[in-house]
């Protein structure tokens, strides 16, 4: 059975940034012999993000190049949207298939993400993160507060839960081999328990607990934000209260 490749790309409000970001899928998958399945999940978006998808799919038929959009009614939260992904593929793949979770405001890169799931494909690694912390990682048009916010949160992570490779925990840009992740899915009702923008970091805390039977890994990202249009959904300081509210719920609890 040919191993298959999961897309899961969370989307409010991005009609900005969408079509550019499926040209580029288009373009990089379509001399590929690889089964590609994109996983939008519309978070109750307001804008014009499901005419432009649908407009995408019915002009570009894509052999191999799927995409399957999930709307929500209205906005759940990243982390409820990252379920509504997972719990798809879940049902979808099978355990040596790849996972890619990534952003659809065209800050990463999606040969990084094949980078990945080269690593998945090949056994090496179960989980491999595009790392801001790597030596050769590239990072365009973000400030710095949120580079020195990212550091502090990426030290007090990795203060409370070492995990041996892993140096960027909030990062959203992530493959994962499927079977693994849905494993602990299925013994942990609780699994996908926030919200916001911590649910990211909560997913590799919830796989914490198997530090020792899951090969971690990461690679350097190239992220660009100079490429990203219309404004961040990210709430900075509501962030910071929900990721250092994990640390300490998940350190306690």
């Amino acid at each position: 059975m040919k191993k298959k490749i999961f897309y899961i790309l969370p989307s409010y409000n991005e009609a900005l940034n969408l079509e550019s970001l499926l040209n580029k899928f288009k373009k990089f998958y379509k001399n590929k012999n690889v089964y590609t399945l994109i996983v939008i999940i519309d978070d109750g978006s307001t804008d014009n993000s499901l005419g432009i998808i649908k407009k995408f799919i019915k002009k570009n038929n894509i052999k191999k190049l799927i995409i399957k959009t999930i709307k929500h009614k209205k906005n759940l939260g990243l982390g409820r949207a990252l379920q509504t992904g997972f719990e798809y593929c879940f049902s979808k793949g099978n355990h040596d298939d790849a996972l890619i979770t990534m952003d659809t405001d065209n800050s990463h890169t999606i040969n990084v993400s094949y980078k990945m799931v080269e690593k998945i494909f090949s056994n090496k690694k179960d989980i491999i993160i595009a790392s801001r912390y790597q030596f050769a990682s590239k990072t365009k048009g973000l400030n710095k507060f949120r580079k020195i916010l990212s550091i502090g949160a990426a030290i007090l992570y990795k203060i409370f839960f070492p995990i041996k490779n892993v140096k960027d925990y909030t990062s959203g840009f992530r493959a994962f081999k499927l079977g693994i992740v849905r494993k602990a899915w299925k013994v942990n009702v609780k699994f996908f328990s926030e919200t916001g923008f911590s649910a990211s970091a909560d997913i590799i805390l919830k796989l914490y607990k198997y530090k020792n039977e899951i090969r971690f890994s990461e690679i350097p990202i190239d992220l660009r934000y100079d490429l990203k249009k219309g404004d961040s959904k990210m709430k900075i300081f509501k962030t910071i209260y929900l990721n250092l509210a994990l640390i300490i719920k998940r350190k306690l609890f």
